[in-house]
């Protein structure tokens, strides 16, 4: 009996290396497939790459101001988009980001907001992403929504488009 219990704390005490050593070998993956994703981004000048769990967003957050349509040109110069977020996971990710233009607006048709990609917002995405009674079309030209217009707001919110504010440009990787 005193043989068995020898011969198996023999067995984890030398089995012990090799499986932290496949602990280390998967961290090291790991670390490469988000390293390369990371290189990939950041081979853009001004780009950096955000995470929010499995979730990657390639990013620009530009501090200087531009309204809405200069914006949305910009971006399309360095060939990006205004960031589109239509997931939680994305939408964490632009949380920190203050008064910021994102790719959403209903210029198109009122009430009908669209992502720069062209998919139309999610309603149940709506609800969880916009400021609590927005948006609300107040003045009659707010067409454009940015991220925490005002500092204390931590939501989305449409408001007019000629305002300048900073802006967000995403890559797609």
């Amino acid at each position: 009996m005193a043989t068995r219990i020898v011969v198996i704390l023999l067995i984890c005490i030398l089995s012990f290396p090799i499986y932290q050593g496949r602990q280390e070998e998967k961290k090291a993956l790991t670390k490469r497939t988000i390293s390369i994703y990371d290189a990939k981004c950041r081979k853009f000048s001004g780009f950096r790459s955000y995470t929010e769990g499995d979730v990657k967003m390639c990013l620009s957050y530009r501090q200087d101001f531009k309204n809405y349509t200069d914006a949305r040109t910009y971006c399309s110069s360095v060939n990006s988009r205004l960031a589109v977020i239509k997931t939680w996971e994305k939408f964490q990710i632009v949380v920190p980001f203050v008064n910021a233009w994102i790719g959403l607006d209903d210029l198109e048709t009122e009430g009908t907001f669209k992502w720069a990609d062209g998919s139309v917002l999610d309603d149940h995405l709506k609800s969880r992403i916009f400021y609590p009674g927005e948006p609300n079309a107040y003045y009659p030209q707010e067409n454009c929504v940015c991220q925490r217009c005002w500092t204390y707001f931590d939501k989305l919110c449409d408001t007019l488009c000629y305002l300048a504010k900073h802006y967000l440009c995403e890559k797609v990787i």
